[in-house]
C-alpha cells in the first residue's frame, strides 16, 4: 500500500526558515549576553584582584601616631589649658580602663568582637534582620576591625569593591594585631562629637573626668553615641542620647557583660553633664606660656604632637597675686587708676612663678597682658641701668655730684632742664644718696658723663629688648619698657651679676616621654662684676631702708628696690627684690589720662609688700652678699651739659648751695660754659592726645610715650 506525500507548499517553507531565522538569530544574542556576562564578571574579578594586590600594608598599623593634643600643666599636674586643632584626642591605655568601659563599647558596636575573625557574617544577617524588623538602620554589620580599617586606610566611598577591600584588610588585621590592640587603636580613634576623639577626650568633654573614672551610666551613655555623635549628643539631644543609652545597657545584658540588677540601677543614676568648658586656668599666666611656646614651636606641633608643658606657675602666688592687684586697684579708683599688673620672676633659675596681666581678662573681648604686652615709661626705675653703667665707669655710691639748675642744649635756641620731684635741689649728694632719694638732675649728669651709648648697652645687656632711644631724657625713664623686661633685668642685680632669661616653662617632653625643651637648671650669663652690682644692690637697699621705696619694708627681710613714677603721672612703678625673688608692680591707666597724686612709692610699693609677705612667708631672711669697693678707673667725662658756675672756693660753694636750693632759680641765670649741644628729647609739640586701646606694640596703636614727648623726661614727678 503506497503511501501518499503531502505536497510542501511555498507557504510551508518560508514559515520554516523564518523560525530558523528567528532562533540562530536567539542563540547568537544568547552567546552575545554570556560573552556580555562573563566578560563584565572577568573584569570585576580582574579589577578587585588588581584592587586587592594594590591593598596597603597593614603592618604600618604598628606605627600609627594619633594627633594629639597638647597639655600645659602645673608641677602638681592642674591642667592650664589644652591645646588642640580639629582633633581634641589624648591616648588612653587600655590596660588603665575600667572593664565596664571598653565592655559597653563591644556590646553597642561589635558583641562579637572577641569570637570573630575580622568580618562577622553572623553579625552581618543579624544586622540585616533587624534593620529588616524595624523598618529603620538600628545596627551596622561592621565589626570594629573593619572601622579601624575603613578610618585608617580606605576611603568613604560607597562600592563594592571598597567592601571587599575592607574585607580583606579586616582579616589581615585581625591575623596580625591582638584583640586587646585592634580595641585600644579603636577606642582611641572614634569620634564622639565636639571636637572629642578617643574615650579619654569624650569623657572629658561629657563628664568633666578622665575616661578611667567614668561609671557605668556614664560609660554607656558615651558608647551609644558613636553611631552619631552630633544626633545623638546629650548637648543637643537628651532624650536621644538616653536612649541610646538604655540601649547600651540592654545590650550589655544580652552579653553577660552586666547583671539585669546592675543595669536597672544605671539606668536610675542621674545624668551630670559637665559643659563643653575650652577655657584656660589662670589666663593671664597661660596667655603669656602660649606666646612663649609659639617661640620655639609650631602650631601644627603644638595642636597634633601630644606635649606635656609643665610651667613654673606657683598658683598660690598667682591666685594672692591677683587677689591683692584687684584689692588695691579698687581701693585706688578714686585716684582715677584703671588697671596694673605684676610679674615675680626667681632670679636664680629665671622661672616665672606670677603673672598678673590686668583686673578683667577675657572681658569684652579685651585680652590684653600688661605684664609682658605693654611697653610702658618707666619713670625712676630706669635709673639703676644708669647708676650701675656709672660704677663700670669710675663712679662709685659715695662720688659727689651737684643736685642744682641743669640745663642742655637740644639744637638751635633750644634748651631741656631736668627738674626734681617738688622741683627743689639738694646741692652737693652722694651717688647713694641721690638714688635713695631719687634726684632726677644726678641721674642725668651720670648719664650724660658716662655716655648715653653706654646706658643703652648696659640695657641690652641686661636682657632688654624694647628700644631705649639715645637722649638723655630716657635716664628718668622716657623710654617704653615692659614689666616683664624690667623684672628680668634687675633679677641679675638680685643674682649677684648673673641674668637668666625670664622663662615660664620648665621644661617640654613628647608622649613618649623624651625631655624637647628642659629649663629646670639654666646656667646664667654673667653680665656685672660682683663689685659693681654690689655696690648698686646696697644702694638700692637703701632706697627701701631710707629712701621713696620705705613702703615695701618688711620687718626680717633685706628688700632693695626701685620706685617710678612719670611726669604725666601715666605710669608708677616698684620693682623690688630679694637676694632670689623679683617682682615688678605697675599700675596705670590703658587710655591716656593721668592718674591723681600717682608715686610708685606710694600706689605700688604697698601692692609689693603685702604680696611679697605672701612670697616670703616661712622663708628665712637672705643676705645680700657684702659690698666690695669699686677702684674702677676714671673714664667717663665732664659731660656736654651747660650748667651753674661751679667755683672752686669754699665759700664759692656755700654761696652755690644757696643758690641751687633757691626754687626761684631760672635757667635765665645760668652761664654756658659749653656749647656743644647733647640731646635730651626731640622738641617738637606733644600731639594731641586721643581715646586708644591698651597701650603696647603689640596692639598696633601707638605707645604710651612718644619721642616727641618727654614724659619722664623733665622728671618733676619722675620718683
Amino acid at each position: 500500500m503506497s503511501t501518499a506525500t503531502a505536497p510542501t507548499t511555498p507557504e510551508t517553507s518560508t514559515a520554516q526558515r523564518v523560525a530558523l531565522f528567528i532562533l540562530i538569530l536567539l542563540l547568537k544574542l544568547f552567546l552575545a549576553v554570556v560573552l556580555l556576562v562573563l566578560a563584565v564578571a572577568g573584569g570585576l574579578a580582574t579589577g578587585a584582584y588588581m584592587r586587592i594586590q594594590s591593598l596597603p600594608d597593614i603592618t604600618q598599623l604598628q606605627y600609627y601616631d594619633p594627633h594629639e593634643r597638647s597639655e600645659i600643666v602645673t608641677t602638681s599636674g592642674v591642667v592650664l589649658k589644652q591645646i588642640f586643632g580639629e582633633e581634641n584626642r589624648k591616648v588612653v591605655l587600655l590596660k588603665d580602663l575600667p572593664a565596664h568601659v571598653p565592655n559597653a563599647v563591644l556590646a553597642i558596636e561589635d558583641a562579637r568582637f572577641n569570637e570573630h575573625t575580622g568580618v562577622d557574617p553572623i553579625g552581618i544577617l543579624r544586622a540585616f534582620k533587624a534593620n529588616l524588623d524595624s523598618n529603620d538602620t538600628v545596627q551596622g554589620g561592621s565589626t570594629i576591625t573593619q572601622q579601624v580599617v575603613k578610618n585608617l586606610f580606605l576611603t568613604s566611598e560607597r562600592s563594592y569593591a571598597r567592601k571587599a577591600a575592607e574585607a580583606v584588610l579586616s582579616v589581615q588585621v585581625d591575623q596580625t594585631f591582638s584583640k586587646e590592640q585592634i580595641l585600644e587603636l579603636y577606642l582611641n580613634l572614634i569620634y564622639f562629637g565636639h571636637n572629642a576623639y578617643g574615650i579619654e577626650a569624650a569623657a572629658e568633654t561629657y563628664f568633666g573626668k578622665s575616661a578611667k573614672d567614668l561609671a557605668v551610666h556614664e560609660a554607656a551613655l558615651i558608647a551609644g553615641l558613636i553611631r552619631g555623635p552630633e544626633i545623638f549628643s546629650p548637648y543637643r539631644n537628651y532624650a536621644q542620647a538616653k536612649k541610646r543609652q538604655v540601649m547600651t545597657l540592654g545590650r550589655m545584658v544580652e552579653a553577660r557583660m552586666l547583671s539585669a540588677a546592675e543595669a536597672e540601677a544605671a539606668k536610675k543614676e542621674p545624668v551630670k553633664l559637665y559643659g563643653i568648658r575650652r577655657g584656660m586656668q589662670y589666663p593671664y599666666y597661660t596667655t603669656y606660656v602660649m606666646h612663649y611656646l609659639k617661640q620655639h614651636f609650631s602650631d601644627t606641633e603644638l595642636e597634633t604632637k601630644g606635649l606635656r608643658i609643665t610651667t613654673a606657675l606657683d598658683t598660690r602666688l598667682q591666685t594672692e597675686g591677683q587677689r591683692i592687684v584687684n584689692a588695691h586697684l579698687e581701693r585706688l579708683k578714686r585716684m582715677n587708676v584703671q588697671q596694673g599688673a605684676l610679674v615675680t620672676v626667681d632670679a636664680t633659675t629665671g622661672h616665672v612663678l606670677a603673672m598678673v596681666g590686668g583686673t578683667d581678662f577675657g572681658y569684652g573681648d579685651n585680652e590684653f597682658n600688661r605684664a609682658y604686652q605693654a611697653h610702658r615709661q618707666t619713670g625712676s626705675a630706669f635709673k639703676p641701668f644708669v647708676y650701675v653703667t656709672g660704677f663700670e665707669n669710675g663712679y662709685t655710691p659715695y662720688t659727689t655730684e651737684v643736685d642744682g639748675p641743669t640745663v642742655y642744649k637740644t639744637g638751635p635756641r633750644a634748651t631741656w632742664s631736668p627738674q626734681n620731684y617738688g622741683r627743689s635741689y639738694r646741692g652737693t649728694v652722694s651717688i647713694r644718696q641721690a638714688l635713695a632719694s631719687s634726684v632726677n638732675v644726678v641721674a642725668v649728669k651720670v648719664m650724660d658723663k658716662t655716655g648715653i651709648d653706654k646706658v643703652i648697652e648696659m640695657t641690652q645687656r641686661l636682657g632688654i629688648k624694647s628700644e631705649v632711644r639715645p637722649f638723655l631724657s630716657s635716664a628718668l625713664g622716657a623710654s617704653e619698657i615692659t614689666p616683664l623686661e624690667m623684672t628680668q633685668a634687675y633679677g641679675a642685680f638680685a643674682n649677684d651679676g648673673i641674668l637668666i632669661e625670664a622663662s615660664p616653662i620648665l621644661k617640654v617632653e613628647d608622649k613618649h616621654g623624651n625631655v624637647l625643651l628642659d629649663h629646670t637648671a639654666r646656667a646664667g650669663k654673667k653680665v656685672l662684676d660682683q663689685d659693681v652690682v654690689r655696690a648698686l644692690n646696697h644702694s638700692l637697699l637703701t632706697v627701701v631702708n631710707a629712701g621713696t621705696g620705705a613702703g615695701a619694708r618688711i620687718a626680717g627681710h633685706q628688700i632693695a628696690g626701685k620706685t617710678g613714677t612719670t611726669s604725666s603721672h601715666r605710669d608708677a612703678w616698684f620693682v623690688g627684690y630679694t637676694p632670689r625673688y623679683v617682682t615688678t608692680v605697675w599700675v596705670g591707666n590703658d587710655t591716656p589720662t593721668r592718674m591723681y597724686g600717682a608715686t610708685g612709692g606710694g600706689f605700688c610699693a604697698p601692692i609689693w609688700r603685702e604680696y611679697m609677705q605672701v612670697v616670703l612667708k616661712d622663708h628665712k631672711m637672705d643676705a645680700f652678699p657684702k659690698e666690695l669697693p669699686l677702684r674702677r678707673k676714671r673714664i667717663y667725662s665732664k659731660g656736654t651739659h651747660i650748667a651753674a658756675k661751679e667755683p672752686d672756693e669754699d665759700a664759692d660753694k656755700k654761696a652755690v648751695t644757696r643758690q641751687v636750693r633757691d626754687t626761684t632759680a631760672t635757667p635765665a641765670a645760668v652761664a654756658a660754659t659749653r656749647v656743644q649741644p647733647r640731646a635730651a628729647a626731640p622738641q617738637a609739640p606733644p600731639p594731641v592726645a586721643q581715646a586708644r586701646q591698651p597701650s603696647g606694640r603689640l596692639t598696633g596703636h601707638a605707645r604710651s610715650g612718644s619721642r616727641l614727648e618727654t614724659g619722664g623726661a623733665s622728671g618733676a614727678a619722675s620718683n
